[in-house]
């Protein structure tokens, strides 16, 4: 294959000029509505003011000489942190301008001067161009703004439908999860595709659906004129319409009670919801998931955070003539997202149109989410043709698409690994198999994987691992954070982005500690925070530098390491000749893991020798327990002496607790004791350390919460600095100990204090 030459920053141009265009900013300088300007600005005073130095947009207030933001481009490829430099100080500082968009034409970044951090909606970081409608808000409200009221009181309006939808849902005898899910979005979809071409009718554009099929043709009616209408006369109508691409809308409402559906649309009528900023289908799916244990667990199901979409597709970078493909598409994120991706980026033509709606996005779903999918992408703008509920592994594909962007269910099982070449009932090595199989020679991937996947030893995913390295150009491993899918799991993943090239020279790995969400596992939802490490992995992606979290690995010791491709594998190497391993072959420490015993078997308690407990692990040194295991109990069980001083620490379903072995003990099997082989290692620091590790990411998931087991415990990471230094970390981390506990002394006793007043005034006659 010829060596093509490499992009120019006229590239990026090309397709920002696109961009702004399809966003409603007037581009043509010829205009007297122009208030975009390329490589100069509007006024002469105004390019005097940056003596000689040309910026490569300016964007205007319509109407008007005031300019609102800058625009500095990189070819792609090259990092945005110096074009940001430059057009801080050359353009932004000269014309006194807030707002600053760097772009490669694949990620883009937006700054505010006044914060000096980026723009923000609801506590989110914005990450494309804006409309001039958008940018001017930005200018007159500043750099983090919330949602109108009235599009959040809508959105929470909204949400309390859905809980009560999904109540009547559950009387009228509906499966919960998926069943209740999809009744629910045949009429959600009703309503925002009646809004939707009522809002084509005001911009003097064509109906696609006639009106006498829209909400309000039935919303008023009595409640078995309405079941009667959408049953006779609208399913019918959508079935015609767009089932024959598959099962899309079913003939009859599997709802049959007048009074249930007349509740539903009359909580629905009065929102407008193309007012509400927010996903709403998204929402709705989200909200079914939290609340329904079916969908959740037996399907292995569960909502993919919408900031975890865009970052993988901008990553990937879909364009248009590329066809693109999830097998395991849920409702349609990475689709949508997709779709919207390509759809600003291309010159809209009629032609191009229509690739774009029936020759682009491609996607499978083995369950009846795919439903969902296909209204989601009509009312994306449709794309819904080449959507099918079909078992994506049950049906092999090679070298089909360009792209491959999915986030398939975790822990699965399936009978068509031989497919593939592979003797397991995992599905977790299969769906990867399935994914590196569907892409042409030089497509690429950007897929979300479990971190067992990654490290585990079996040699199905070491294989799989080996086809990443030497058959595929593995270029990052990107490291999230535990919380980032709670509350539907807290198993540790990874997102992975490569090509179907040659071989692998190297990895980059990212370490993500902080997504920009809190970390909490509410059903409520993980609310925005200002810490985000995906800023900077924006930032530094296209030359892939060294930073605080990430790092490159050459692929020749990823072979030495079993092709391990999970980020503590290498955090020595990266971080340091002082970190060191835990326990195992070149580790610091034995591990022994405490043993069984019969709880009920009365002859092996009340004994004489300490029996440790989790709830025993609260006061640093365990010297003392409430119970004791007797010498019979020890004999006739898989119980382990732990000496004194070794560090215990709680690895099932409690992670993280730690304390010290104050005398001999035994203890459980939750519990691991950690013992240094030399002196060199001092049982404090490492009581310390531990605590302030996050195991979570070492973690995979058991039958019931989360667990490690001996071989990742060995594989655990610490920093390990000389004898004096660690003598000096636990003298000052003993005087903050100290200080911690006389705090939480006074804050009981107040606590006390406050009680005792309280009861006196609730005491008096």
């Amino acid at each position: 294959m010829p060596r093509l030459t490499r992009h120019k920053e006229s590239a990026t141009r090309k397709k920002v000029d696109i961009i702004l265009k399809n966003i409603g900013w007037q581009t043509d300088e010829e205009s007297p509505d122009c208030n975009v300007f390329t490589e100069r600005c509007k006024l002469q005073e105004q390019t005097a003011l940056l003596h000689g130095k040309e910026p490569d947009y300016v964007l205007y207030k319509s109407g008007t000489d005031l300019p609102l933001a800058i625009i500095e481009t990189k070819r792609p490829g090259q990092t945005l942190t110096a074009a940001l430099t430059k057009a801080i100080n050359d353009y932004a500082t000269p014309l006194e301008i807030y707002i600053i968009f760097t772009s490669d034409g694949a990620i883009t970044e937006v700054y505010d001067r006044r914060s000096n951090g980026p723009l923000r909606l609801d506590g989110e970081i914005i990450t494309d161009f804006l409309t001039e409608k958008q940018l001017l808000r930005f200018v007159a409200e500043g750099s983090d703004l919330v949602t109108p009221q009235r599009a959040i009181l809508s959105k929470q309006e909204l949400i309390r439908i859905f809980a009560e939808a999904n109540a009547l849902l559950r009387k009228e005898g509906l499966r919960e999860g998926i069943e209740r899910f999809t009744e629910f979005s045949n009429l959600i979809f009703l309503k925002l595709i009646s809004e939707i071409e009522e809002d084509r009718e005001r911009h003097g554009e064509r109906r696609i659906l006639n009106q006498r099929y829209c909400w309000e043709q039935f919303c008023n009616k009595d409640a078995s004129d309405m079941l009667d209408y959408i049953n006779d006369s609208i399913l019918p109508r959508l079935v015609d319409k767009y089932n024959h691409s598959g099962d899309v809308f079913q003939k009859k409402l599997l709802i049959t009670n007048p009074q249930t559906l007349k509740k539903i649309v009359d909580k629905l009528t009065p929102l407008i919801l193309l007012d509400v900023d927010s996903d709403i289908k998204g929402d709705a799916f989200e909200y079914f998931l939290k609340n329904s244990i079916t969908v959740g667990n037996d399907l292995g199901e569960y909502f993919t955070p919408r900031h975890i979409v865009k970052l993988i597709v901008d990553l990937i970078d879909p364009r248009f003539g590329e066809k693109l493909y999830d097998p395991c598409c849920g409702t349609g994120g990475f689709l949508i997202e997709s779709f919207r991706h390509i759809k600003t980026k291309v010159t809209q033509t009629k032609r191009n149109l229509y690739v774009l709606k029936n020759k682009t996005v491609f996607g499978r779903e083995l369950t009846g989410t795919a439903k969902i999918a296909k209204m989601n992408m009509i009312l994306t703008d449709d794309g819904h043709t080449n959507i099918v509920q079909i078992d994506s592994l049950q049906h092999p594909i090679n070298e089909e698409y360009d792209i491959v962007v999915t986030n398939y269910p975790f822990s699965q099982k399936t009978d068509y690994s031989s497919y593939y070449g592979i003797d397991t009932e995992d599905a977790n090595p299969v769906f990867l198999k399935h994914v590196i199989n569907a892409l042409k020679k030089d497509g690429r991937a950007g897929i979300v994987v479990p971190e067992g996947l990654l490290f585990d030893e079996k040699t199905q995913y070491v294989n799989t691992r080996h086809l990443l390295i030497d058959q595929c150009n593995l270029i990052a491993v990107i490291k999230l954070d535990s919380y980032v899918f709670r509350p539907y799991t807290g198993q540790p993943t990874s997102i992975l982005i490569f090509n179907k090239d040659f071989p692998t020279k190297k990895v980059w790995f990212f370490d993500v500690k902080q997504d920009g969400f809190q970390k909490t596992a509410s059903k409520i939802g993980r609310r925005p925070i200002k810490e985000n490490d995906l800023l900077l992995l924006r930032q530094i992606w296209n030359e892939k530098d060294d930073s605080e979290r990430s790092f490159s690995i050459d692929a020749d010791i990823i072979r030495q390491h079993k092709y391990k491709l999970n980020i503590n594998e290498y955090t020595e190497k990266a971080g340091g000749a002082n970190w060191v391993k835990l326990g195992g072959e070149g580790g610091v420490c034995d591990i022994k893991i405490g043993g069984t015993q019969r709880t009920s078997n009365a002859a092996c308690w009340n004994g004489n020798y300490l029996w440790a407990k989790i709830s025993d692990m609260n006061q640093g040194y365990i010297v003392d327990t409430e119970k004791k295991i007797t010498e019979y109990g020890i004999v006739h069980s898989t119980v382990k002496l732990l000496p004194k001083g070794t560090v215990l620490l709680s690895f099932k379903l409690s992670i993280g607790k730690v304390a010290i072995a104050g005398t001999d003990l035994y203890t459980n099997e939750a519990i691991a004791g950690i013992i240094p082989k030399d002196e060199g290692v001092l049982p404090k620091y490492l009581f310390y350390i531990l605590s302030g590790i996050d195991l979570m990411s070492y973690a995979q998931p058991a039958a019931k919460g989360t667990t490690l087991n001996k071989a990742l415990l060995e594989s655990i990471l610490i920093p390990l600095p000389s004898k004096e230094m660690q003598l000096e970390i636990i003298e000052i981390m003993d005087q903050k100990e100290s200080a911690r506990r006389q705090h939480l002394e006074e804050v009981a006793q107040l606590e006390k204090e406050r009680n005792e007043i309280i009861k006196e005034y609730l005491n008096r006659k």
